[in-house]
C-alpha cells in the first residue's frame, strides 16, 4: 500500500508541477531558482520513490509487467497518454525539469568545467529514434527491456552491486560535460515526446525583436534557437531568453519567420530629420 501511494504521488507531482511550471512560462515568471526548485525535487524523488519515472512505466507497460508499477494498469497508461498530450501543447517542461532522469543530469551539466557541445542534430535524431525503434521491437517481441542494461532502476536504487548500476553512473558523469546525453540518445519515451513537440504549439521562439546576434545560439545546448528549428530537443532551460539582449525569445504560439521580421523592418519608415541631425552638425 505505502509503495502503491508513493508511486501516485509521484504521478501527481509529475502532473501538478508540469501545470505550475507551464503557467509560469506563460506569464513570463519563470526564472532561474525556481527551476533549480524542480530539478532538486524532482531528483529527490527519482532516488526516494523511484517517481515520476515515465521512461521506466513505458518499458513496463511493453514489457506487459504493470505490477512493478504499484498503481493500476489503465492509470499509468492514462498518465503516458497526457504528458504527450501536454508535450504537444505546451514543450517538453517534464523532461526539462519534472523527470527525475533529465533533472539529475541537468544539475550535473551546472557544475564548472569545460563542455563539449554536440551540434550535429541529425546525429542525435537518429541515433534517439533508432533506439526507439529497438526499445519497442525488444520489449513488445522479446520481453526484453533496454533500460534495465543501462542501470536506469539500479542507479536510483543506489543498488551499487548490480553491474548495470555503473552503466548509468557512467552516463551521468558524461552530463557533466556533455549536455543530457541519455535524454538525447536513450531515453525512448522522451523520443516519443520529441514527435509530439514536432508541430506542438507553445515554444520558446524568436519574435520581431531579434536582431540575430547570435547570442541565443551560443547559449543553447541542443541546437534549437534557430527560426525554422523544430525544438524537438529543446528542454525549456530558458538560456536563449536569458541572454537575449533585446527579449527576442517568447515563449509563444506565434511562429514568426526571419523573411517576415525583415520584411516588417524595411517598412518601418525613417523618423523625419532636420538637415542639421541628419548631417550632424553643429
Amino acid at each position: 500500500m505505502a509503495v502503491e501511494i508513493a508511486k501516485i504521488a509521484g504521478m501527481a507531482y509529475a502532473i501538478i508541477g508540469t501545470i505550475m511550471l507551464v503557467m509560469m512560462f506563460r506569464k513570463g515568471k519563470f526564472n532561474r531558482r525556481i527551476g533549480y526548485l524542480f530539478l532538486a525535487i524532482s531528483t529527490v524523488l527519482g532516488f526516494v520513490i523511484f517517481a515520476p519515472m515515465l521512461p521506466n512505466q513505458f518499458q513496463v507497460l511493453l514489457l506487459g509487467t504493470a505490477k512493478q508499477l504499484g498503481v493500476p494498469v489503465a492509470l499509468a497508461g492514462a498518465v503516458l497518454g497526457v504528458f504527450v498530450a501536454l508535450s504537444f501543447a505546451f514543450g517538453r517542461i517534464f523532461c526539462g525539469y519534472v523527470c527525475p532522469v533529465g533533472a539529475a543530469q541537468e544539475l550535473l551539466y551546472l557544475l564548472p568545467g569545460r563542455k563539449v557541445k554536440v551540434t550535429n542534430k541529425t546525429i542525435t535524431t537518429v541515433f534517439r529514434i533508432g533506439f526507439l525503434i529497438a526499445f519497442v521491437i525488444l520489449a513488445v517481441g522479446f520481453s526484453t527491456g533496454l533500460l534495465r542494461y543501462l542501470g536506469l532502476k539500479d542507479f536510483f536504487d543506489l543498488n551499487t552491486g548490480a553491474v548495470f548500476f555503473w552503466v548509468f553512473l557512467t552516463i551521468v558523469v558524461i552530463s557533466a560535460f556533455v549536455y543530457r546525453p541519455f535524454c538525447r540518445l536513450a531515453c525512448p519515451y522522451g523520443a516519443v515526446l520529441s514527435l509530439a513537440v514536432i508541430k506542438g504549439r507553445f515554444k520558446l521562439r524568436r519574435n520581431e525583436n531579434c536582431i540575430n546576434c547570435k547570442k541565443c545560439g551560443e547559449a543553447c545546448h541542443t541546437v534549437e534557437v534557430g527560426w525554422t528549428d523544430l525544438k524537438q530537443e529543446c528542454y525549456m532551460c530558458n538560456r536563449c531568453k536569458e541572454v537575449c539582449p533585446v527579449n527576442g525569445m517568447e515563449y509563444t504560439r506565434r511562429v514568426i519567420r526571419e523573411q517576415d521580421r525583415k520584411k516588417k523592418a524595411a517598412k518601418i519608415p525613417e523618423p523625419d530629420l532636420t538637415e542639421r541631425e541628419r548631417t550632424g552638425a553643429v
